[in-house]
């Protein structure tokens, strides 16, 4: 029996593994895809970034010599070899914004991560609680008026614009109200936790942003819960509870509400690009510096180096937290079979 259970689990054990590397390489070609289409947009652009960052009336020899020392003057696909092989190494270039021109990108973007990071971490964890308590109240209460109404509302708000719904949450909380700041003060300390800490000490700076990437979150987060509690109540196993007498708390939480909140895990994963497309304009509104404020910056500037970099990061987020949500999944649920057949 003991050597049987062994056996088995080495077993799940080589699937798991198997499993995690096709994920892996899944998730590389998809970063190659990226990083080569980032890579590809600024070359089409017209102009010359030399010429921008150097000025008008600089000598034609000044550009050249500018073009020459970065690698400007080199075929795309060498210059995009080079790139990825320093990304290999762990070195993502030297940046060509004016203002940091020729400084490490990590050192430029490092800063502007954990405030993002904190930012979309925080609207998320409110997105999914709010989802989850709304989406299943609307599944108990199906074509009830509090479904009915909730549905009105989440659809309005998942429809506004990211820019829209800033830009009127100001003039009504806080030009009109006068409850919460229009902006968020520019942190003065750099660091991991020194985000967390000036949203912990100035909450009411964070209130309106984290709206604003809330309500982004919570229309198809409650849409999915919504079905997906309906799906599980008319389960065999909810009926076979029902019938043996448990009482109607226990079979939402006990039995359905577990089974109904696992398929949600994936779908956080695939809401990620969302929630930084949305801190993308969100923090331009509240004039908050972080990677969404720096990429519109370093796009404007064309300072390809510091856009790839911040790309790539969305990117990876979003990939490790498809390939971690699936595997959960599959390790929380058995009758989810990691080969990808039921």
């Amino acid at each position: 029996m003991a050597q049987n259970q062994t056996s088995r689990f080495a077993c799940y054990c080589f699937v798991v593994l198997n499993y995690s590397i096709r994920r892996f390489f899944q998730g590389l070609l998809v970063l190659l895809v990226v990083s080569f289409v980032t890579f590809l947009l600024p070359a089409l652009m017209p102009g010359n970034i030399a010429r921008a960052l150097l000025g008008n009336h600089a000598t034609q020899a000044a550009v050249n010599q500018f073009v020459h020392e970065r690698g400007l003057d080199q075929p795309f696909v060498v210059q995009y070899w080079h790139y990825m092989v320093n990304l290999v190494h762990g070195n993502l270039g030297t940046s060509l914004g004016a203002v940091t021109l020729d400084q490490p990108v990590a050192q430029v973007i490092g800063p502007y991560i954990p405030r993002t990071l904190w930012l979309v971490s925080g609207s998320l964890v409110f997105s999914v609680v709010i989802s989850v308590l709304i989406g299943m109240f609307q599944g108990i209460k199906r074509n009830s008026l509090f479904d009915h109404t909730m549905t009105f509302i989440i659809f309005v708000l998942f429809s506004f614009p990211a820019f829209l719904f800033s830009m009127l949450s100001i003039i009504f909380f806080s030009l009109t109200l006068h409850w919460f700041p229009p902006s968020i003060d520019s942190p003065t300390a750099n660091g991991f936790w020194s985000p967390l800490q000036q949203m912990i000490s100035s909450p009411a700076q964070f209130a309106l942003p984290l709206m604003t990437l809330t309500v982004l979150g919570i229309g198809g987060l409650t849409r999915f819960m919504r079905g997906s509690i309906l799906d599980t109540m008319v389960q065999d196993y909810v009926r076979t509870a029902r019938a043996k007498g448990c009482s109607p708390n226990r079979v939402l939480f006990r039995h359905a509400f577990r089974n109904a909140v696992m398929p949600l895990i994936t779908i956080l994963g695939l809401s990620l690009p969302g929630l930084f497309g949305g801190a993308l304009i969100t923090e331009q509104v509240f004039n908050y510096p972080g990677m969404g404020q720096l990429t519109v910056q370093a796009t404007n500037g064309r300072d390809v180096p510091v856009v790839m970099a911040l790309t790539l990061i969305v990117t990876v987020t979003t990939v490790l937290g498809n390939m971690l949500a699936d595997i959960g999944i599959a390790f929380a649920d058995p009758r989810i079979r990691l080969s990808g057949r039921r």
